[in-house]
C-alpha cells in the first residue's frame, strides 16, 4: 500500500472511559487538533456524513483557517479509511492462516 505524505502525522487514538462509542483522530503537525467522532459510523460512510459523525475537534495552537480546517478534516477522513482498509487486510491474513 502507498503511504501518503499528509497521513503521516495522524493517529487513532480511544478513551473507552470517557467516550465509548467515540473514536479520536490526531493531527500532530500544523495545525494540530484532536478530531472526536462517533466510530460507529465513520468508517463506513461518505465525507458529509463523516463531518456530521465529528462531535468535537480541539485545536491545540488555536483555530486556523477554514481552508486548513476543510484540508485537515478531509486528510483525516482519508486516513481513517485507508487504516479501515488495512486492519480489514490484516485480519483476513489472520483468518486464512
Amino acid at each position: 500500500m502507498k503511504k501518503i505524505e499528509a497521513h503521516k502525522h495522524f493517529t487513532l487514538g480511544e478513551n473507552k472511559q470517557w467516550f465509548p462509542n467515540e473514536e479520536f483522530i490526531i493531527h500532530m503537525a500544523e495545525p494540530r487538533c484532536f478530531i472526536r467522532f462517533d466510530n460507529s459510523l465513520a468508517m463506513f460512510c461518505d465525507y458529509d456524513e463523516f463531518y456530521k459523525s465529528i462531535a468535537n475537534v480541539q485545536w491545540i495552537d488555536g483555530k486556523p483557517s477554514n481552508e486548513e480546517i476543510e484540508r485537515v478534516l478531509i486528510d483525516a477522513w482519508n486516513f481513517i479509511l485507508i487504516e479501515d482498509e488495512i486492519l480489514d487486510n490484516d485480519f483476513q491474513d489472520e483468518n486464512y492462516l
